[in-house]
């Protein structure tokens, strides 16, 4: 029966199909007790043991009983699998068909058990049968559909009739005649036909809807790989790793004015909201809050939500790409039509053989706000002071402002934009005309209070102070709270200094606390032993230009490398220490802090201002030495990478990589360290070993990774081991800019001028691509 052609119901069908089997058999099969039995299977072999033991108890049974039921089997694997799954959709059935089938064919086995010239002919009838439903197997493996029930049930009916009209036969001694009379002459033959259509239907319902479920599947799998080259192909900054931090330094109870106040306000009738603040207080743990909210939001109420950090320990999340990559990612990920706009602009763009101007993002960003029918949309920047704002003619933080300014402008009601910052002249007249809620912490009960609780939880909770007296746990929340500020940073830096302080030292040291953050981090240097300043200033040079975010066993490396004026930098690896935390706190005190991120432990200064305090000329004469001058600060990074890179010889390979800590950050970025300024000029020498021909060293730089080929990560460290590049040194050399290696790399190896085996070409091209007119003019 076609599957378009509307079929009885299948109540209505198996009941008639059971009345037809008691007329032709003069059996009421939903009277037999056997049936219960079948509730017990929970496979065809069980269906076929409990058969074969029944049979045994048969009078003149044989050794064909055992034959047939082999020959049963395909019934059996098809009424275990199907009558579970049709079960819920025949509730009103009195006798589900599976039960009927499994009666009927225990009916069978009796009724053939004293008839011996009926097996041929049964045997090749059940074959037929098997044939058919072995067909189905692949309707397990997909979901069900009505029709296909419809079908399902109308099989088990024509297997019913089969049975009916193979018993009766027998009944009659019908099947005694050969198979091919028996077929021509019963209506058996009529029946199988029919189930040979239905199984042909059904199969080819089962297989389109295969072909689809296979569709949709290869469909989705296609979305999530052009996502993931989307993705790697903007390469944008992770912002999560920023809010797990300031969300672990805000403590229960610091925030909840905030939200329960002017968040809902904002979030009911606000467009820009604008928090303010002075250095420490608090704004990045405050802004990590408006973010959880927003997400609560979102969820609640189908919303969208996407935040960006910007951060002065991380280079990529100093601009107004990194801000707009990233933004674009997060919405894309929660949004198939924002995911679709991406999609066009990546397709634009070669499909991502080209990368997309800050202007085509900046396009495509607006394009996902103005969408029809957005859900409200939050959009939370934390930190814009840590944008720079260097001289130029336009800044980086000056064209996040312009951007903040063309999405207010939009005058969409769907959005809701925050940015968090200092309050800075540059920031101020470009913010403060825009927004519809100005929040300066400094100004607010809410945050003196927020204050008061921190200052009350540490002294109550720390497991030094807590063990001090009420009056002078007291005496403390008296002394800081006044000085504050409505600062948490100078709060924090106070009560760690109060820590390990006597009972009678305490009166003294409060009355001795600094009164400004700079007046707490030269008290910090002063805590740090003489014979440690030397290494602690290393180590936050280090910190201070480090191109990207250092692990603790990539800056500890350092402290093993000794540094004389006037000689190459020698690694010692007995001054390693096992525990580099260790070495990194015992050096750098608590101006630094490890936070565990992906696996990996990040060293990185406790607050901007920290950073702020090293590189300004605020420090006072007795800590001058301590001041971090940057190109000073790139010499040290680039002797340290280029000392890195120089210990790894030829046995080097994948699997020992892992005792080089500095040699992955050294290949990657000690090229950014050596062109800053006049840094080159001061490690020539080390630059001069690295590009030796007859040395290990250049071969293994390319092979751990190749600046000539930047964005091919599947190349970098794709051999076991570094074999020598087709590239010579020459031409790497003039593609960074290096005058003075070039020099003597034409000095020395002279054949290789005119080579073309770089990307570029030759090492004129490179030169003159990269902008070093003056390598070119050489």
């Amino acid at each position: 029966m076609s599957s378009t052609t509307p079929s009885p119901s299948n109540v209505q069908l198996i009941s008639e199909a059971l009345s037809d089997y008691t007329k032709q058999t003069g059996i009421d099969l939903t009277k037999n007790p056997f049936a219960n039995r079948f509730q017990s299977c929970d496979s065809a072999e069980a269906i076929s043991e409990l058969l074969q033991d029944r049979a045994t108890a048969f009078k003149s049974y044989r050794n064909e009983n055992r034959n047939l039921i082999k020959c049963l089997y395909p019934i059996f694997q098809f009424i275990r699998v199907f009558s579970g799954t049709l079960r819920s959709g025949l509730v009103l059935v009195p006798f589900p068909p599976a039960n009927a089938i499994f009666v009927g064919v225990d009916v069978l086995l009796e009724a053939v058990s004293g008839v011996s010239t009926s097996y041929d002919a049964l045997i090749q009838i059940f074959d037929r049968v098997g044939n058919f439903l072995k067909r189905l197997q692949i309707y397990a493996e997909i979901p069900f559909t009505p029709p296909m029930t419809n079908i399902i049930v109308q099989i088990m009916v024509e297997i019913l009739s089969v049975l009916a009209l193979t018993t009766k036969e027998i009944k009659q001694g019908r099947l005694k005649k050969t198979v091919k009379k028996v077929f021509r002459e019963s209506k058996i033959e009529a029946v199988l036909q029919k189930l040979a259509r239905l199984t042909d239907e059904e199969t080819r319902m089962a297989a389109a809807l295969t072909l689809r479920e296979v569709s949709v599947s290869n469909a989705k799998a296609a979305i999530n790989d052009r996502k993931k080259s989307i993705s790697s192909w903007l390469s944008p900054p992770d912002p999560s790793k920023n809010h797990v931090t300031a969300r672990k330094d805000c403590h229960d109870g610091t925030t909840t004015w905030f939200v329960q106040g002017i968040f809902e306000e904002w979030r009911m009738t606000g467009s820009l909201l604008w928090v303010h603040g002075k250095p420490g207080s608090g704004k990045s743990v405050l802004c990590s809050t408006i973010i959880d909210a927003a997400k609560a939001v979102s969820d609640a109420e189908s919303a969208l939500t996407a935040y960006y950090y910007f951060d002065f320990r991380d280079t990529a999340k100093q601009d107004i790409r990194g801000l707009l990559t990233s933004l674009l990612t997060q919405l894309s990920t929660k949004s198939d039509r924002c995911s679709s706009i991406l999609s066009d602009l990546y397709s634009r763009h070669d499909s991502g053989s080209q990368q997309p101007g800050d202007d085509a993002l900046k396009q495509c960003l607006v394009e996902m706000l103005q969408l029809r029918d957005n859900p409200t949309i939050y959009i939370i920047v934390d930190a814009l002071d840590e944008c720079p704002n260097t001289p130029g003619v336009e800044s980086p933080r000056a064209h996040v402002l312009k951007l903040v300014k063309e999405l207010d402008s939009l005058r969409l009601t769907t959005l809701r934009l925050c940015v968090t910052s200092r309050f800075e002249s540059d920031i101020i007249p470009n913010l403060e005309p825009l927004a519809s809620h100005v929040v300066c912490l400094h100004e607010q009960d809410g945050q003196k209070e927020a204050i008061s609780n921190y200052i009350e939880f540490v002294v109550n909770s720390d497991q030094w102070m807590k063990k001090g007296r009420i009056e002078d746990k007291q005496m403390v929340i008296d002394t800081l709270l006044p000085m504050a500020d409505r600062m948490f940073r100078w709060v924090a830096c106070q009560l760690e200094a109060l820590r390990d302080c006597l009972p009678a030292s305490l009166r003294d040291a409060l009355r001795e606390l600094p009164k400004t953050l700079d007046q707490t981090y030269e008290r910090i240097l002063q805590g740090i032993k003489p014979r440690n300043r030397e290494f602690a200033h290393r180590l936050l040079q280090c910190i201070t230009v480090a191109i990207r975010p250092l692990r603790l066993e990539e800056l500890a490396e350092v402290l093993a490398i000794r540094f004389e004026a006037g000689k190459p930098p020698e690694y010692h690896s007995d001054w390693r220490l096992e525990d580099a935390q260790e070495a990194v706190i015992l050096a750098c005190s608590s101006l630094i802090s490890v936070v565990s991120f992906k696996g990996s432990r990040i060293v990185e200064f406790s607050h901007f201002s920290v950073m702020e305090f090293f590189i300004s000329d605020r420090l006072s004469p007795d800590f001058s030495l301590y001041r971090i001058l940057p190109q000073p600060a790139h010499t040290i990074l680039a002797q340290a990478c280029l000392c890195a890179l120089l210990r790894l010889d030829g046995q080097v390979d994948k699997h020992n990589m892992k005792d080089f800590p500095l040699s992955i950050y050294a290949a990657q970025h000690w090229v950014m360290h050596a062109q800053f300024e006049n840094v080159s000029s001061n490690i020539q020498e080390l630059m001069e070993h690295l590009f030796d021909p007859n040395k290990p060293h250049f071969a293994t730089w390319v092979w751990i990774f190749n600046i000539d080929q930047p964005w091919d990560w599947v190349k970098h460290m794709s051999s076991e081991r570094p074999t020598q590049p087709e590239t010579p040194g020459l031409y790497y050399a003039a593609l960074c800019g290096f005058q003075g290696i070039l020099e003597h790399l034409i000095a020395s190896c002279p054949q290789d001028i005119n080579s073309k085996r770089g990307t570029h070409g030759a090492p004129l091209h490179a030169a003159l691509i990269k902008g070093h007119f003056e390598i070119a003019l050489m």
